[in-house]
């Protein structure tokens, strides 16, 4: 039987500890701050210590895609830890080239029997999740094809709203592909924001609130929208960038209105911090991943 391993990037922000209960590999993401290059996770730990950076230097960041001696190295290392296949799975191609570079590097490996690569079409748990899935279907002894198939089934699952408190990273970075017209213009307007993913994972407005607690009125929602809609154990994450306090509110506020949901903390990590900056709020939902072992 074929020992697989699962390859994620750092943009999934699973804790180390998280990391290494499901035996997960990780590559992380540059972080160029001018000719500076740092990786995220690895030298940037969170947003807020990046929020401290761009202080300090007064230069904004931005984001690379990890080499592809990154994406092979992470492969030797699951090679020479027993494992013969892979399965990689990568942040949005919508907001990153890692998907297409991860891509070439598995399709010239040779060191591996089958090295696949699945586009998350998400970032964070959203992607975090599906390798959580993959990793626990490999462990429990299915083989690639089934595994590949059932992280595709929870991705189709995914949906996800978040709200930043200043829109102008996003335009910087180029990351905001739709629904300018939406918010442009407009003072003191927090956007939400979505991705595609059943398209092709890049982020769009898709409406807009004064205040924090409109925005998760309008994220309430979108969730209510989506239950109705579904008939399996849904699984959520409320995702705070570089503010727990209010993440913790959110938290304890979905759990009281949703009581059938599995809610878990999450926080935004630097990499995608650098695309949203400080202050911003999400929630991700998908299918319960346990439901599905």
């Amino acid at each position: 039987m074929s020992k697989i391993a699962v390859i994620i990037d750092s943009s999934a922000a699973i804790p180390a500890e998280k990391r290494n209960h499901y035996h997960l590999f990780q590559v992380d993401v540059p972080i160029l701050f001018g000719d500076e290059t740092y990786l995220g996770d690895k030298d940037i730990h969170s947003l807020g210590q990046l929020v401290d950076m761009i202080k300090e230097k007064k230069v904004l960041p931005t984001t690379s895609q990890p080499t592809p001696g990154q994406w092979e190295q992470a492969l030797n290392d699951a090679k020479n830890a027993g494992y013969d296949q892979a399965v990689i799975i990568t942040l949005s191609s919508g907001i990153s080239g890692a998907f297409q570079t991860a891509t070439l590097v598995a399709q010239g490996y040779e060191g591996m029997g089958r090295v696949e690569v699945l586009d998350s079409r998400l970032t964070n748990m959203g992607a975090g999740e599906q390798a959580i899935l993959a990793s626990v279907l490999a462990e429990k002894g299915h083989d690639m094809d089934e595994i590949l198939t059932k992280v595709a089934e929870l991705r189709a699952s995914l949906d996800v709203r978040f709200v930043v408190n200043d829109i102008s990273h996003l335009q910087r970075t180029g990351r905001l592909s739709r629904g300018q017209a939406l918010i442009g213009g407009l003072l003191n307007i927090k956007p939400l924001l979505a991705f595609d993913i059943e398209g092709d994972g890049k982020i769009g407005a898709v409406g807009r609130a004064r205040k924090m607690s409109g925005a998760r009125l309008e994220i309430k929602t979108a969730l209510d929208e989506y239950l109705r809609k579904i008939n399996y154990p849904v699984r959520a994450y409320v995702v705070d960038g570089n503010n727990p306090k209010l993440g913790d509110k959110w938290l304890k506020e979905f759990q009281t209105e949703y009581p059938a949901i599995q809610f878990e903390r999450a926080s935004m990590d630097p990499v995608i911090g650098v695309h949203t900056g400080d202050g911003g709020m999400a929630l991700i939902w998908s299918r319960d991943w346990e439901s599905m072992v």
